[in-house]
Parts: structure tokens; sequence; C-alpha cells
């Protein structure tokens, strides 16, 4: 993997996002386009208050306890911790309406800085897609609350497909270069996490870069061989900066 690939200075026709023309640009949204971390605040304090009027509980109080839990790394049972650490029988009722108010609310959500600039330079110089995993009413209502339908061309929600056709199966990536019109190999996908971004992308001839931002889920995770991307950034500007370059160079497709 090429850690820096898209720096200006280390641009080149063998560097592998420089190869091929590029006409199309494909981003992951989780911890892409926006911090993750929002969500889930925003997911457990409408649990929280769930939980407060259930246990005649400090609604804060309770956001408090599941925030800790999440910040020490509990993943999908944290509202089972939260019971047990409050003596609260388990109760499989209870733990559903949480998990339905936790998905089910109205995110409040801002774009990172970085891919707010991106976008403005992508459209209208580049095809731009969205591919993202995960319950898609829950993704739907993330892109709507970072407004993101009128800055795409398309979008392709996983979970349309089933839960056997999220990332890595090949069947969304076809699915939304199928509505691009456009042919892999002139196409980069973004995303962020190793484990399932980029093995689906590559074996279909997309280009891929990983961002890896700090204090995100899966900053800290090392690919397993063969999972990894062909370019890693820590910042989008580095995308930018590289798009600039390429159209400079004579090598955008567009």
């Amino acid at each position: 993997m090429r850690r820096g690939c898209m720096s200006p200075e280390r641009i080149s026709r063998t560097s592998p996002v420089c190869a091929k023309s590029l006409s199309a640009v494909l981003l992951d949204l989780d911890d892409t386009l926006y911090p993750e971390r929002e969500f889930a605040r925003g997911g457990f304090r409408a649990a929280a208050a769930v939980l407060a009027e259930r246990l005649q509980r400090s609604s804060d109080e309770l956001f408090e306890l599941l925030w800790l839990s999440f910040e020490r790394g509990v993943r999908g049972s944290i509202f089972d911790t939260v019971l047990a650490e409050l003596n609260v029988p388990r109760d499989d009722v209870l733990i559903a309406e949480l998990v339905r108010a936790y998905r089910s609310h109205e995110p409040q959500l801002s774009l990172f800085e970085d891919a707010d600039r991106l976008f403005e330079v992508l459209w209208p110089r580049y095809g731009v897609g969205l591919l993202t995993d995960g319950p898609a009413g829950v993704q739907r209502r993330k892109v709507k609350a970072l407004g993101l339908q009128s800055r795409v061309e398309a979008i392709v929600y996983s979970d349309d497909f089933g839960r056997e056709h999220w990332k890595p199966s090949p069947i969304p990536y076809l699915e939304l270069l199928r509505k691009m019109h456009i042919d892999p190999s002139h196409a980069v996908y973004v995303g962020d996490n190793p484990k399932k971004d980029f093995i689906g992308a590559r074996r279909l001839g997309l280009q891929t870069v990983r961002i890896r931002r700090p204090d995100t889920e899966h900053g800290h995770v090392e690919p397993s061989p063969g999972f990894e991307a062909d370019c890693e950034i820590t910042s989008l500007d580095s995308l930018l900066n590289w798009l600039v370059a390429n159209e400079r160079s004579g090598r955008h497709a567009a």
C-alpha cells in the first residue's frame, strides 16, 4: 500500500490511482464524509430518553452511561451492558425499543470540512456516487441530514439488496457503476474501512483510496493481506489536490 501516494509531489504515471484516466469518484459515507460518532451520540440521546421514561431516571445520566460504554469500545451490546450496570433485568422488548429509538432518530450531522471542500470541486467536473452499508432507513436519514441528495449523481444503499450483499459484495458497486454509466477502470472508490471497503472494489477493477482519519471507528485498523487500498491518505484534501493535478496533466477523462 502506498501511504501518501496522492501528495502532489508523488504523482506519477506509475502511481496506482494515476495510471488510468478518471471520470468518477465513488464515496463511502460513515467516517469518510462525516464523523459517525455524531450519529451515535444522537442515537444514544434518543435511547436515553426512552429509557428515562421507563426507569424514571435522568435522561442525561442515562446518556452518560451509554456514551461511556461506547467510549470504552463496547459494540453490539451497549444496552445490555448499561441495563446490567443499573441492575435492571434483561428485557428483550425494552432492548428492541432502545435499538429502534437509536436507529430511527432524526440525526443532526455535519460533513467533515475536507469533504465539503471536495464536493465543491467534484461537481460538475466528475461523476460523483455514494455507496453505503447499514440499515437502509438509517442510512437514508443520514444522507438527508447531510443534504447529499443534491451533491451526488447516484446513491446505492447496499441493504436494499439484502444483508448478504453489504460490502464487500460486488453487487452494490456494480449497481452504482450501472447507474452512473461508468466503467470501473475510470472510477476511484474512497472509503475508510479496510475490512470491507476495498477488496470487492479492487476485484472489479476500481481504483481504491483509504481515508484514515484519527479518532474514527476504523482509523486504527490495519488491513489484512489483500484487503488494502491502492492508496492511503489522512485528509480528503490530498484527493482534492490530486484531482486538480490530474486535470492539469490531462488524465481527467471527462
